[in-house]
């Protein structure tokens, strides 16, 4: 065997490969950046650089968050609650995000990732949601955020090209609520061509950056608010570099329909579904629609937590996995679930299809976990090199502390990961290599700086609420729905 970097031993090894191998005392060795062995501890290796014995811990890859916002973590806490999904973008989300200076965009997606690393998430697709005039410099700095924190990450520029009239009416119904507050939806019509060039810019300066950590994809936002030209622009860039292209498709009643078809026909008649696209949430979707994302190798993303928050439904995952769609699992933003915890929201995933199917066996603790490891990495194209604990592939994988009382007994260490932990059993991250957190503490972060950390995030949220005109909820305007 290759020299070895790092050796953790004495584990619970859940491979995730394709024979699904759990090793009840095992190990995996590193060396660089790359898994040089995984097997038992009867076949490991003598010494290495560093050695973390795993006695007691699950090691796993990594989590992938395919679908998330970062950014919008600082508006949690209130000023979101019981808003439908357009409520909350045209009177939140937007106005909200016109207030951002750098130092807090920067302040966002350290929280973000503090949070993430801490539920075991390695890899996250985060879509940015950024005033026009500030792309670049807002791209450049949540770019470089990332690379301080360690995690591998895809970035994705949104944007969108036109607002419909059936969208027009919607806005100007939510904007109505809150009348002191400036509306725009963020659309730039006429200006295509320029949004490309500059998407293409950011894709020059930072695809494959930082050692291959950092991607970055075009991303036309909500597919009722782009233009044909727009999608298949989006996608025609992304093939140009290698990429992916990720959309929001069917979330919400409001979003289902374009041109007075399914969305999802829709988005197939101009020929835009595809094995390299991401489609996000698809929950207003039926038969037909799985069929459809089917045949066209179209992968999905869904977010079980943010769809429940926004009152949007449940997305038929069983369905699309009986249909072998490739379905992953995201955290969708900070302020719509309000936490990014992976491990919590495993369970929200499974529980919501037993329900949903009302059969307890439609979707398996096994599945889920595959939803957030093997499955993410298919989703957005790397499953060649992550996703799975496996010889030649990166070494993204998460250790997870298996001693909690509340985690036994167990007989099957995806039912505990899945039904009984609570998000706060990760221990240990290493990304591409290298320990980026160990026993709960990134290596950018330690207990001071932590709190500071939180005070300058809660010092930011109360600005940009106060400076954007937002009404949040607090302590004293409790809102009860008991009866009168």
């Amino acid at each position: 065997m290759a020299p070895v970097s790092l050796l953790i031993i004495n584990a619970r090894i859940v491979t995730m490969d394709a024979e699904r191998r759990v090793l009840n005392s095992g190990y995996v060795a590193v060396q660089g950046q790359t898994i040089v062995g995984v097997g038992p501890m009867a076949e490991c290796p003598d010494s290495a650089d560093e050695v973390l014995d795993a006695s007691g811990h699950a090691v796993l890859p990594g989590f992938v968050n395919a679908h998330a916002h970062s950014l919008d973590i600082l508006l949690r806490g209130g000023v979101a609650d019981d808003r439908p999904l357009y409520d909350w973008l045209v009177n939140v989300g937007l106005p909200a995000a016109r207030q951002y200076t750098l130092a807090d965009h920067d302040l966002a997606v350290r929280l973000f990732a503090l949070e993430a690393l801490r539920g075991g998430v390695t890899t996250v697709v985060d879509q940015i949601e950024t005033p026009y005039d500030q792309w670049d410099a807002i791209a450049d700095n949540v770019v470089g955020s990332y690379a301080r924190t360690g995690m591998r990450a895809v970035v994705a520029q949104m944007f969108y090209d036109t607002v419909p009239a059936q969208m027009e009416a919607v806005m100007a119904a939510y904007a109505a609520k809150e009348p002191q507050i400036p509306q725009d939806l963020g659309a730039q019509p006429g200006l295509l061509v320029e949004m490309l060039q500059r998407i293409e810019g950011m894709i020059d300066r930072h695809h494959g950056s930082y050692d291959g950590r950092i991607s970055f994809w075009p991303a036309p936002g909500v597919a009722v608010l782009c233009t044909p030209e727009a999608l298949l622009g989006a996608q025609e860039l992304a093939r140009k570099h290698g990429v992916m292209t990720t959309v929001h498709v069917c979330e919400s009643p409001v979003d289902a329909v374009q041109h007075g078809i399914p969305s999802v026909q829709y988005l197939a008649a101009i020929g835009y579904l595809a094995p390299d696209v991401l489609a996000g949430h698809c929950v207003q979707i039926d038969a037909n629609d799985i069929r459809t994302l089917a045949l066209t190798g179209t992968k999905v993303s869904t977010q079980p937590v943010s769809n429940l928050f926004l009152g949007n439904g449940i997305a038929p995952v069983s369905d699309m996995h009986s249909a072998g769609v490739t379905v992953a699992l995201g955290t969708d933003d900070g302020d719509c679930n309000n936490s990014v915890n992976m491990l919590a929201d495993l369970k929200f995933a499974a529980l919501l299809q037993k329900g949903r199917a009302r059969n307890p066996a439609v979707l398996t603790a096994e599945r889920v976990l595959e939803m957030a490891t093997i499955d993410g990495a298919t989703a957005i194209g790397m499953a060649d090199r992550i996703g799975s604990l496996e010889v030649g592939k990166i070494a993204d994988l998460i250790v997870v502390d298996m001693h909690g009382a509340h985690l036994h007994p167990h007989q099957s260490t995806a039912s505990a990961l899945v039904y009984q932990a609570n998000g706060t059993e990760v221990q240990t991250v290493v990304v591409d290599g290298k320990i980026v957190m160990r026993d709960r503490v990134p290596y950018w972060l330690d207990t001071t700086a932590e709190q500071a950390l939180i005070q300058d995030a809660d010092a930011a949220s109360a600005r940009i609420i106060t400076a954007a005109g937002l009404r949040p909820r607090t302590d004293q305007t409790w809102i009860s729905t008991r009866p009168v």
